[in-house]
């Protein structure tokens, strides 16, 4: 472990952030107000030293002592909300500083305009309290706020190298299940002389050639991805046969509309799996695309067995929910139903970008 090789002095008065958070820095974890809870604890301990104030100032001075503590007030509720912003030494320091010397400052005035010595006494005591305690409220918000921030930021990060690792893994597999068991098809077509086998080999190698550029990036244009699906429905239709049917209906304006690469495909893949192969009679699987009122709206639904117990928690779809949340928040999200004629029917929304307006 490496060991300072000096003594950072500067920490004394207030160990720290030493600079500003970046405007995104900000924009990821310092967009909140302060709570109710927190401005009426402020209010408390301002009202606290008021008091103190008060009840220790000379009767004589005590409406010019409200005054100034009107004065420091909203001097520091102004400060507090600069530190709100963006916490951090410079701005701290600066403003502890300034409130010591206009107390100071004020001190000296008041020497001359008070005669009597026991009242400047209790003056100077008063003028003290309100410069040291004003000051160390400003220090402890500043030291709270950047804590708060930076904890938010590192929470951020771990989230992202979460989900990067997760796209990073989908990037380097094929699910195995659906691979094995059509390269398998393949195999047993090939070996009878089946004339199915060269469509399905077609099929899986442009299946292959349209998935694994996908994950090149962390948002892509919903129309490479769709190509994807495409390319998946139809190994699954040779695979299937009649059993399955299919249609992609997108309104050409979702296509460009940007999108964690992935989440079509596996709602796709999960109707496959959970809604058409239980059942016989197989069944069709619908995908759709709108923009309405700047959002972009994708729906995956099938006629198939319905939604499975357990599947709205499962992994799949809670790696959608946790990918549609770092791309766009609270303004994004995935929602599943059961129709009144049966299947299921996935939707996923969240606000329309494009690679120009990115």
């Amino acid at each position: 472990m490496n060991k300072p090789s000096s003594i950072d002095w500067s920490q004394l008065w207030y160990p720290g952030r030493k600079t500003p958070f970046t405007r995104e820095e900000l924009a990821v974890a310092g967009r909140d107000a302060p709570s109710p809870t927190l401005v009426a604890v402020a209010a408390v301990n301002l009202a606290a030293i008021a008091f103190v104030v008060l009840l220790l100032s000379p009767p004589a001075q005590t409406a010019r002592l409200t005054g100034m503590l009107v004065g420091l007030a909203v001097t520091g509720f102004a400060i507090a909300a600069r530190l709100w912003v963006n916490p951090w030494r410079r701005p701290l320091l600066r403003s502890m500083l300034g409130i010591a010397l206009t107390m100071v400052a004020m001190g000296w005035l008041l020497r001359w305009r008070v005669p009597e010595q026991d009242e400047r006494q209790a003056l100077a005591l008063v003028l003290g309290i309100c410069g040291a305690m004003v000051p160390l409220l400003l220090w402890f918000l500043a030291a709270w706020r950047a804590h708060q921030i930076e904890a938010r930021l590192r929470e951020h990060a771990e989230r992202a190298r979460a989900i990067e690792m997760a796209r990073r893994l989908a990037a380097a597999q094929v699910e195995p299940h659906f691979l094995f068991n059509t390269l398998a098809s393949v195999q047993h077509w090939v070996q009878t002389k089946d004339d199915r086998a060269a469509p399905l080999l077609a099929a899986l190698t442009g299946y292959l050639r349209a998935t694994l550029p996908l994950f090149d990036r962390p948002l892509l244009a919903a129309g490479r991805e769709l190509e994807a699906v495409r390319r998946y429905l139809e190994v699954m239709q040779a695979r299937l046969g009649e059993r399955l049917t299919w249609r992609i209906e997108v309104d050409p304006a979702a296509a460009p509309a940007l999108l964690p690469p992935g989440l079509l495909l596996t709602l796709v893949e999960n109707a496959i799996e959970h809604g058409i192969e239980p059942q016989l009679r197989g069944g069709c699987v619908n995908v759709s695309g709108r923009v309405a009122g700047g959002v972009v709206h994708f729906v995956v639904s099938d006629d198939g067995a319905g939604l499975p117990a357990g599947l709205a928690e499962g992994t799949g779809l809670a790696g959608i929910r946790e990918r549609l949340a770092l791309a766009a928040g609270s303004a994004a999200g995935l929602t599943l139903a059961v129709p009144p004629e049966g299947g299921c029917r996935a939707e996923i929304h969240l606000p329309f970008r494009t690679e120009t307006a990115a």
